[in-house]
């Protein structure tokens, strides 16, 4: 749900895809992005820069067109990127090359875009959106020969030193080896460079991109020092700042927002932050300092809603929420507009069921959701009606549900079928599940999404060589998938096996994702595995300070349990039992290791 919120959180989030920041409203954070959005690689206005060939269209090629065409529109982006790449190739016309781009972008296919990119380049080299597409997609496929070199080359040639590091930051962040991006940027960035706000807030990303905590903050302070009114400088000091000198990083916070009553997406940003430290009265009061400032600002009326739920706060919760779809729809019946996007009312109107469901007023969760009519909500909404209707044991009219849904793409098609996996799985009826998921998998055989939950239900069921199989496909058509990485060495270290192969795995995955809490709790727990318990506190520490669930507390507190810090493991595992009493990982170390915390 989270980033439903914040895609919908209104235009000046630039939070979510700029600062990294992540709007509530659960206890999870999201994974942080980069500090701004890489310049688009294609523009859809950008002029082609090239002399088109002289070809005439005929039947064959405008079938061919019409092919990829109906692919993409289908979402089989695959069909579609090799259809365009062969006109492209056939043709010589680096605008059907562009097109084959988009495709595999779309399809999330970088070698394959890579591929259109070195094609578009080779048929139009004066084209300069074609040559920095190339350079950008040569990076996020580990190539970095002469990267350095061309970037040093664009930043000297650049009237505006600033924004041509911000692009190489933008190039460099696209490496898989996000400590190896953040050296080269360094080694890239000397001399009278280094005074450039700017300069300090690329290297404040690339750091903390490379899991580089402290020299981020240092840099974002040192960016927001150069320019006092640059909102995303305060707002990099914020994020980054909270994982080192949180007290210090929310002073910032609120300082700028008293300076600045107008910076949306800094306020908005300290509201995350203050719900994920459970300061939800801090957080609340914020949203209505800022609707006094902006009293049309809507969603604000929503964000209060979505944080008193987070609060356990149902009755305010529908209060605000209830508020905000009213006024969301007469506004949207005045304007005569179906779909804004920057309207959160699908999210209220989910939020609101969600509530009735938790607290088992199933019909009426059933009925907020039937009455939703909004495009955009056809579809979720008739996924949430199936999850509702096997909450009532009605396994059958879910399954119903979910055949009549009619998805529209790919997209829906796979959220249609984990919807079904889980529902099954609930009721338990694994084989069934399974049975589902690997009816999706073959329908859909390159979906990552797919493979990657049929690999958790096997690993749930015992079938450790089929979850194995399902984790190594998914590594090969994504290389990419930290999660897959990490998913795999874990499982291996959980059960003391092949501990050399688990750690390079996980090594990978950390490679990919330096700053993902889970991902560094299955390093400690290998390294724990492994004996080496001082390496084990250090990933599994970083990891507790990132987020401090339940199962990293568990083995934080064993790994200093086995280094014989017996005191601090004690208040690790009494700060666990105080957020969830009932957690079955803890229940079971403290049992197996005879404490009582």
């Amino acid at each position: 749900m989270l980033l439903k919120i914040v895609k919908n959180a209104g235009a000046g989030l630039a939070l979510a895809a700029g600062l990294g920041m992540s709007l509530p409203v659960v206890a999870q954070p999201a994974q942080p992005g980069e500090y701004m959005d890489a310049v688009p690689i294609v523009g859809e206005e950008a002029p082609m820069v090239a002399q088109l060939p002289d070809v005439a269209l005929s039947g064959e090629i405008l079938y061919q067109i019409l092919v990829a065409d109906w692919a993409a529109q289908n979402g089989a982006w695959a069909t579609a990127t090799s259809t365009a790449l062969e006109l492209a190739r056939n043709t010589r016309d680096p605008r059907l090359a562009r097109r084959a781009l988009e495709f595999a972008l779309a399809g999330d296919n970088l070698p394959r875009a890579w591929d259109a990119a070195r094609l578009w380049l080779e048929l139009a080299p004066q084209d300069p959106q074609a040559y920095h597409t190339e350079l950008m997609l040569a990076a996020a496929n580990g190539n970095t020969e002469h990267l350095v070199e061309t970037l040093r080359a664009q930043i000297a040639a650049a009237n505006d030193k600033g924004e041509a590091i911000v692009q190489a930051q933008q190039v460099l962040s696209r490496l898989a080896d996000k400590p190896r991006a953040f050296e080269l940027l360094d080694q890239m960035v000397t001399g009278e460079l280094r005074n450039l706000p700017e300069a300090h807030a690329a290297l404040a990303q690339s750091a903390f991109d490379a899991g580089d905590h402290r020299r981020a903050v240092t840099e974002a302070r040192a960016a927001l020092a150069a320019r006092p009114d640059w909102e995303l400088a305060a707002g990099m000091v914020l994020q980054f700042g909270l994982l080192v000198e949180p007290q210090q990083a929310l002073a910032t916070a609120r300082s700028f927002a008293e300076r600045h009553p107008d910076a949306r997406d800094l306020r908005l940003a300290l509201v995350t932050a203050l719900v994920q430290r459970g300061d939800y009265d801090g957080a609340i009061g914020e949203l209505r300092a800022m609707a006094k400032y902006s009293p049309e600002d809507f969603v604000l009326l929503y964000l209060q809603g979505a944080i008193s739920y987070e609060a356990g706060r149902p009755r305010e919760a529908e209060k605000w929420l209830n508020e905000y779809i009213q006024v969301e729809t007469r506004r949207r019946s005045a304007s005569q507009d179906d779909f804004d996007p920057t309207s959160s009312l699908v999210d209220a109107q989910l939020l609101l069921a969600r509530i009735a469901e938790q607290e088992g007023r199933y019909d009426q969760a059933y009925g907020i959701l039937a009455s939703m009519t909004a495009p955009e909500a056809r579809f979720p909404a008739r996924m949430r009606q199936a999850v509702v209707r096997a909450k009532q044991g009605r396994v059958d009219d879910a399954m119903l549900l979910l055949d009549s849904a009619n998805p529209e793409d790919e997209r829906e098609q796979v959220l249609q079928t984990l919807v079904r996996g889980q529902i099954l799985r609930d009721a338990g009826r694994s084989s069934d599940a399974m049975r589902a998921l690997e009816g999706g998998v073959a329908m859909l055989p390159e979906n990552t999404e797919l493979r990657y939950e049929l690999a958790m239900l096997y690993e749930q069921n015992g079938r450790l060589d089929d979850m194995e199989l399902q984790l190594r496909r998914v590594i090969a058509i994504d290389p990419t998938s930290a999660h897959a990485y990490n998913a795999l060495g874990y499982t291996l270290a959980d059960r003391n096996q092949r501990l050399d192969e688990a750690e390079q795995l996980i090594q990978r995955a950390l490679q990919l994702e330096p700053n993902d809490a889970a991902i560094l709790d299955s390093m400690g727990w290998v390294h724990y595995r492994q004996g080496n318990y001082a390496e084990a506190i250090e990933y599994l520490g970083r990891a507790w300070r990132l987020r401090s669930d339940a199962e990293i507390g568990a083995h934080l507190g064993e790994a200093l349990w086995a280094d014989g810090k017996k005191e601090e493991a004690m208040l690790i595992w009494r700060a666990v039992q105080t957020r969830s009493p009932d957690d079955p990982l803890l229940r079971s170390t403290l049992q197996r290791l005879g404490v009582q915390p």
